[in-house]
């Protein structure tokens, strides 16, 4: 990746250092909803904070960093990346997290699994489409591996992805420059 393009995305988070807010609000919800006994919904919530965590904060601020003209960025973010649905973006992300990282994405995996993280990703998705559109339910099993697999996107592929430009996470979900190396 070029190091106008890094720039380019890195000052986005800088822009908006709260892009992420709504996805950490959602993981707090989650944690609410499990204490509940609310399977289900604990799904649905990490199946969304998921999507915040991949759409929201990294593949719309990548699209605003290649994209030279704010409008045009405006434009291609709004038919591109708020359109439904992880499979779309997969590849797109796999580069990124290539070209800003130096990993493929197709090898992360949470410890102790076999399953690839972003395919666990896609099966949470697939979970909650189930119980939105079909009325299926879920027991507590489904929820804590949803709840493990939201995590494990911030924590493996969303701070990475920050830590490779010099930023970090702060309270709340604020991106900030990192204080350190």
């Amino acid at each position: 990746m070029s190091e106008f393009t890094e720039d380019r995305l890195r000052s986005f988070y800088l822009d908006n250092p709260m892009v992420m807010r709504p996805a950490v609000e959602i993981l707090q919800e989650v944690k609410r909803l499990q204490a509940n006994g609310h399977s289900s919904a604990t799904v649905v919530f990490c199946a969304t904070a998921i999507e915040l965590f991949l759409k929201a904060t990294l593949l719309q601020p990548i699209v605003y960093g290649l994209v030279l003209s704010v409008g045009l960025a405006d434009v291609i973010v709004e038919h591109a990346v708020k359109q439904p649905g992880l499979d779309r973006y997969r590849k797109l992300l796999s580069r990124m997290f290539q070209a800003l990282v130096n990993l493929e994405l197709v090898k992360v995996r949470r410890d102790g699994t076999q399953a690839v993280l972003i395919d666990e990703s896609k099966a949470v998705q697939d979970l909650r489409n189930d119980i939105i559109h079909k009325g299926r339910s879920c027991d507590s099993g489904a929820a804590l591996h949803a709840i493990e697999v939201a995590v494990a996107v911030y924590e493996m592929v969303v701070v990475p992805m920050l830590w490779s430009l010099g930023l970090a996470v702060v309270d709340k979900g604020r991106i900030e420059p990192r204080q350190f190396t």
